[in-house]
C-alpha cells in the first residue's frame, strides 16, 4: 500500500490518502436531517455489510478532516480533540456498534451547525466515508407592526420581526390574502447568528386599509402573521395634516394582532372585564444563572447547558433556573415567554432575596409565586397546589404583575385566557423567575424564550 499524508488537497481533506480496496462502505441518510436551534441533532451513518465498529475509528468533521466535530478510536471517545465549538455538546451513541451502526448527536443546536457533515469509518489501512447534511431552522418573533409618517402622499408602515434561521421571506398581503408590493425590505444578520427583516408599505386613500405582515421560515414552511388597520379618514385629510391624524388615532384605528395581542374579552383580570397592561422589556441576570444554564447573547433565551463537575455538589445546588435582570418594587409589569417547545418548565416571580443554594419549596410563604407543566400536568404552586385545567395547551405565557394590589396573573395568550391569579401582599424587589424545567436524556431540550411585546399594547383594554 501506498501512503501520502499531510497534504492539504481537496481530495484528501487533510486526511491520510490509503490507496487501497475498502471491503466496506459506509452510508448516511438520503435526506437532509431537520434541527431546532437550542434543540438536538442526531447524525445517523452505518457499515455495509454489516459488521462491528468497535475498534475502528469513527471521525465525524466538517469540511476538512482536520476540522472534528468527534472523534472515537481504540475503542473510546477521544474527547479534547474536537474543535472548540464542538467540546461537551457531542456525543457519539455506540447501542448498535457492533453491527456497524453509529449516531452522532449534537446538543443545543447553533446556528453554525448547518451544513454538511462527513462520517468517517477507518479499519486498519481500509476506509470509506458518507457525506451528510443537517439543517437548522427556527421560528422567529411574532411580526411588530408600527406607523413611521408620511411618505409620497400616503402612510409609512413598517413591520420587524427577529430570531429567524435561515433567512425568512416577508411580504404584505391584503385582506383577501394576495400579495402587495413593498416600499422596501431588509434583512439584516444579529449578532447571535440570527436574522432579523425590515420590511415597509406605503397606504394610501386608493390603497386597500387593512393589511397584514406574514415572515416565513422557507425551510420549515411555517410562518407568522400580524395585521394592521386604519381608518379611512386617518388617509384623507390633508397632507400635512395626516402624520398627526394617525398618531392620534393610532390607539383606536390601527389594530396590531399576531398571537399575543390580548383581547378584553378574552384576557380578563381577576374581578374585571380587562386587564391594563405595561410591557416591559425583560432579560436574564446571568449573575444568578445555575452552571448548566446557557443563556443567549441577548439574553433572552435559556435552555439547558453541559456543565459536569467533577464534584457534584460543587457550584450551586439549588433547582435549574436564572432571574430576570429587572427589578420591580411597585407599579404594573407584563411580560411573555414562550413555551410551545417544552415539555416542561417553571415561570413566575419571587423575592430578589430568597436564597440561590439548597433546595427551595416554591411557595408564596417561601417567596415564589409561580406556574409550572411537569409530567404532563399544569400547576400553580400553591400550598398544596393547585391544578390547571387545560383545554388548549398555551406556546406563550403572558405574567403580569400588579404590585400594589398584590397580584400576580398567568394567561395562556395561544387561546388568549386567564390560567391563574396569586393574591398576596409583597414586600421589598421582585424578580422575574425562570427555569426550563428537567432535561433527561435529550428530552426538553427547547429554549424558554422571552418575546417581545409591542409597547402599544400598554395602555387599558377597555374598548
Amino acid at each position: 500500500c501506498f501512503l501520502i499524508s499531510n497534504l492539504d488537497l481537496p481530495h484528501c481533506n487533510l486526511r491520510p490518502l490509503l490507496l487501497v480496496l475498502s471491503s466496506f462502505t459506509v452510508t448516511g441518510p438520503d435526506r437532509p436531517i431537520a434541527a431546532s436551534l437550542g434543540g438536538e441533532a442526531v447524525l445517523p451513518c452505518h457499515l455495509s455489510p454489516r459488521m462491528s465498529a468497535e475498534n475502528m475509528e469513527v471521525r465525524w468533521f466538517r469540511s476538512k478532516y482536520s476540522e472534528v466535530v468527534h472523534l472515537y478510536h481504540d475503542g473510546q471517545d477521544q474527547y479534547g480533540e474536537e474543535m472548540p465549538e464542538y467540546r461537551r455538546r457531542t456525543a457519539l451513541l455506540k447501542d448498535d456498534i457492533t453491527n456497524g451502526r453509529v449516531f452522532l448527536r449534537i446538543r443545543n443546536v447553533r446556528p453554525s451547525d448547518d451544513g454538511q457533515y462527513t462520517c468517517f469509518f477507518q479499519s486498519g489501512v481500509s476506509y470509506e466515508e458518507a457525506l451528510l447534511e443537517l439543517q437548522v431552522a427556527d421560528m422567529g418573533s411574532a411580526p411588530v407592526i408600527s406607523v413611521e409618517g408620511h411618505q409620497d402622499g400616503g402612510i409609512r408602515v413598517v413591520c420587524r420581526s427577529s430570531g429567524w434561521y435561515p433567512q425568512p421571506k416577508a411580504q404584505w398581503r391584503d385582506h383577501q390574502g394576495q400579495i402587495l408590493p413593498s416600499a422596501s425590505e431588509e434583512i439584516t444578520p444579529e449578532a447571535n447568528g440570527l436574522f432579523q427583516t425590515e420590511i415597509a408599505i406605503v397606504l394610501t386613500e386608493k390603497s386597500n386599509q387593512k393589511v397584514s405582515c406574514c415572515v416565513k421560515n422557507p425551510r420549515l414552511n411555517q410562518e407568522r402573521e400580524s395585521a394592521i388597520s386604519i381608518a379611512g379618514q386617518c388617509l384623507s385629510v390633508p397632507h400635512m395634516d395626516r402624520p398627526r391624524c394617525c398618531r392620534h388615532e393610532q390607539r383606536v384605528f390601527i389594530i396590531v394582532s399576531p398571537m399575543y395581542w390580548p383581547e378584553p374579552s378574552r384576557f380578563p383580570a381577576p374581578g374585571s372585564d380587562s386587564v391594563t397592561l405595561s410591557p416591559v422589556d425583560v432579560t436574564l441576570d446571568p449573575d444568578t444563572a445555575h452552571p448548566n444554564l446557557d443563556l443567549s447573547e441577548d439574553r433572552k433565551h435559556v435552555s439547558h447547558g453541559t456543565w459536569d463537575p467533577p464534584n457534584k455538589s460543587e457550584g450551586f445546588e439549588h433547582d435549574i433556573w436564572v432571574l430576570g435582570a429587572e427589578g420591580f418594587a411597585g407599579g404594573r409589569r407584563y411580560w411573555e415567554v414562550e413555551v410551545g417547545g417544552k415539555i416542561g418548565w417553571y415561570l413566575g416571580v419571587c423575592r430578589e432575596s430568597v436564597s440561590r443554594k439548597g433546595k427551595v419549596t416554591l411557595t408564596p410563604e417561601d417567596g415564589y409565586w409561580v406556574v409550572w407543566l411537569k409530567g404532563g400536568v399544569y400547576q400553580a404552586l400553591t400550598s398544596p397546589p393547585t391544578s390547571l385545567p387545560m383545554s388548549i395547551k398555551p406556546s406563550r405565557v403572558g405574567i403580569f404583575l400588579d404590585y400594589e394590589a398584590g397580584e400576580v396573573s398567568f394567561y395562556n395568550v395561544t387561546d388568549r385566557s386567564r390560567l391563574f391569579t396569586f393574591t398576596d401582599t409583597f414586600s421589598g424587589t421582585l424578580r422575574p423567575y425562570f427555569s426550563p424545567g428537567y432535561y433527561v436524556w435529550g428530552t426538553n431540550a427547547a429554549l424558554l424564550k422571552i418575546c417581545l411585546v409591542p409597547a402599544q399594547a400598554g395602555g387599558n383594554l377597555v374598548p
